[in-house]
This record gives C-alpha cells, sequence and structure tokens, in this order.
C-alpha cells in the first residue's frame, strides 16, 4: 500500500480536480558528466534544489502484482536529440529513478521507484524506448565457506 500525501489523496479520489501528476525521470551512469532530468511536463521543475527540464516523455509504471515481474517501459521524444546523445556515450545500463510529484507540491515525493535499470534500449528518429527492471539480485551466486565462525549453529 502506498502511503501519498492528503492533497494527492484526495485529488487521486475527486472526480475532477485541478492537480497535476507530474513524472521526474533521472538517469545517472558512468559516462555522463551529469545525470540526465526530465519531467513530464511541458515547463521545467525544481525538486530538492534540482531542475528537471521539461522534456516529453511517457512511462508505464510497473505493476503492483506480486506475480507480475516489475518491469516499467518508457518511450523519450527524439526528435531533438537531447537524450540520445547523451545515452550513446555510455557503455552499460544506466540507473533510473522515477519519482510522481505533485506540480503545486513538487518536492513531495508521491510515489518512487529508485534503482532500476535500463535496458532493451531502441531508438529511432522520433523516439527513445526501453524498460525499466530491477536486478534480479535473489539469483546471483553466492559462496560462502561454512565455517563454526560464520556459522556456529551448523556445527
Amino acid at each position: 500500500m502506498r502511503n501519498l500525501s492528503a492533497e494527492a489523496t484526495r485529488a487521486g479520489h475527486d472526480q475532477q480536480t485541478d492537480k497535476v501528476w507530474i513524472v521526474l525521470l533521472e538517469i545517472t551512469a558512468n559516462g555522463l558528466s551529469t545525470p540526465i532530468r526530465i519531467a513530464s511536463d511541458n515547463q521545467d521543475v525544481v525538486h530538492q534544489g534540482w531542475t528537471f527540464i521539461g522534456y516529453p516523455f511517457e512511462v508505464e509504471l510497473p505493476p503492483e502484482s506480486p506475480d507480475r515481474p516489475m518491469i516499467a517501459r518508457i518511450r523519450i521524444d527524439n526528435t531533438e536529440r537531447l537524450i540520445v546523445n547523451e545515452v550513446r556515450t555510455i557503455s552499460e545500463p544506466p540507473t533510473v529513478a522515477l519519482k510522481v510529484v505533485l506540480a503545486d507540491q513538487p518536492d513531495t515525493i508521491e510515489l518512487e521507484y529508485a534503482g532500476m535499470r535500463l535496458r532493451n534500449v531502441t531508438w529511432d528518429q522520433g523516439e527513445i524506448s526501453g524498460d525499466l527492471v530491477y536486478e534480479d539480485i535473489l539469483s546471483e551466486p553466492v559462496c560462502e565457506q561454512m565455517t563454526p565462525a560464520r556459522f556456529p549453529g551448523a556445527f
């Protein structure tokens, strides 16, 4: 269950509202001089001291179901080549954070998905698209030697 602010809860339940939801996207990676910060709004948004450039993109947030993988999908406008030129400079999948805020209280994070990796990136003249996935750390191999010091209950 999500803990939304009172304003966000009210806006979510009202049949009509003047509240505007904005998705903030931050892309970081080795090779980028500064993180890419964009906002799904037609104007720049200052969030906790950082400026997110108003730039057209769409995101399909990950499902809340435990039966489905936590994969989000993203499509970013590529007509100005602003993002693709930056993405071409990196050699490993970048880390992505998504934050959902209300336009009139941009420092209050209503939803956050941090630590995702951008994978399966494709681009053409019109858009950049890709999957945002969490790394599957539970499948990583672990090598621990069973010793009395590490596992005293086993001996």
